[in-house]
């Protein structure tokens, strides 16, 4: 089963651990495919409006080229109620060394804003990116978007809804019918997703783990359940995707982000898996083979290029 069936104590554990070693991340020097010192970073720019406070991203600008690069959209985890973006900073400074523009954001999380607040504050972090896109001179048609645990599961869900009818898409967010941002958000062209959670109907009706974020158990809400799984959504019009999780994951096991992906593959999708042989779900994250492959990932269905 997925993580939310652990003993409270054991995931808060783990949350511990992750932090430390997004620290370790942040600490140890960045193996990048280009020169990362001509990196510019710009911190805290506020993307949107909340009542509760603004929404800060940080961008990374990539060294300049001839013409504007592709830009990836990070996102962190943190079982949606924890995390900062600094935690992704190792994997941000790494895509923007390789040429790629990146946005890092925060979002607001649960269970002070359940879901769909931080698939919302996603939505309006790509229409930020294709606002912004002559400010920073980046090519808003070339948008990818990376994320690892809950982060990938924000990043994966967007990606398979994006081709789904209206009302399938209005079952993950708050925004209204006739809000005009429907038409304007861009469209995702690749997903680069680790550690990810992707089917939350697979939990037994009245088991409560995940009541902070879904606003109840699945007996109480079977639709939000519905809507916030990924696999729920999946066609053959979802954007390529790239999958990588290690065997050894005790947060979300192994074979739940494979059976995602044999969906994928068996609708026609463009979706590939990597494997971290024996590794957990902290360890890869940090792993370089992770960060390698989606970097490349990204580069060759944003850039044409893979390395």
């Amino acid at each position: 089963m997925l993580f939310f069936l652990c003993r409270r104590r054991t995931v808060r554990a783990l949350l511990r651990g992750w932090f430390v070693g997004a620290l370790c991340v942040l600490a140890a020097p960045a193996r990048s495919a280009a020169d990362d010192s001509a990196v510019a970073v710009q911190y805290d720019v506020v993307y949107a409006q909340r009542a509760s406070g603004p929404l800060r991203c940080d961008v990374f600008r990539p060294p300049a080229g001839p013409q504007p690069p592709p830009v990836v959209l990070v996102v962190h985890g943190g079982a949606w109620r924890s995390g900062d973006k600094w935690m992704t900073a190792g994997y941000a400074q790494d895509f923007a060394a390789a040429g790629m523009a990146v946005v890092s954001i925060n979002y607001r999380l649960a269970p002070e804003h359940p879901f769909p607040a931080a698939v919302d504050d996603v939505r309006d972090a790509l229409l930020w990116i294709s606002q912004t896109a002559d400010q920073y001179d980046w090519d808003a048609d070339r948008i990818g978007v990376f994320g690892y645990s809950a982060g990938a599961h924000l990043v994966g869900l967007l990606g398979v809804l994006q081709d789904e009818l209206a009302a399938t898409q209005r079952a993950a967010s708050d925004w209204p019918a006739n809000d005009p941002r429907w038409q304007q958000i861009p469209t995702i062209r690749a997903v680069a997703a680790g550690g990810t959670p992707s089917d939350f109907r697979q939990l037994p009706p009245d088991n409560s783990t995940l009541a902070y974020f879904l606003g109840g158990t699945r007996a109480q809400r079977p639709a939000a359940y519905h809507a916030a799984s990924p696999a729920a959504h999946v066609s053959a019009a979802d954007p390529p995707t790239l999958y990588f999780h290690g065997t050894g994951d005790l947060i979300v096991p192994y074979q739940a982000a494979q059976r995602m992906f044999r969906q994928q593959v068996d609708a026609g999708v463009v979706s590939e898996f990597l494997t971290i042989p024996g590794h957990g779900h902290l360890m890869t994250f940090l792993d370089e083979r992770s960060r390698r492959a989606a970097r490349g990932f990204l580069r060759h269905h944003l850039a044409g290029e893979r390395n």
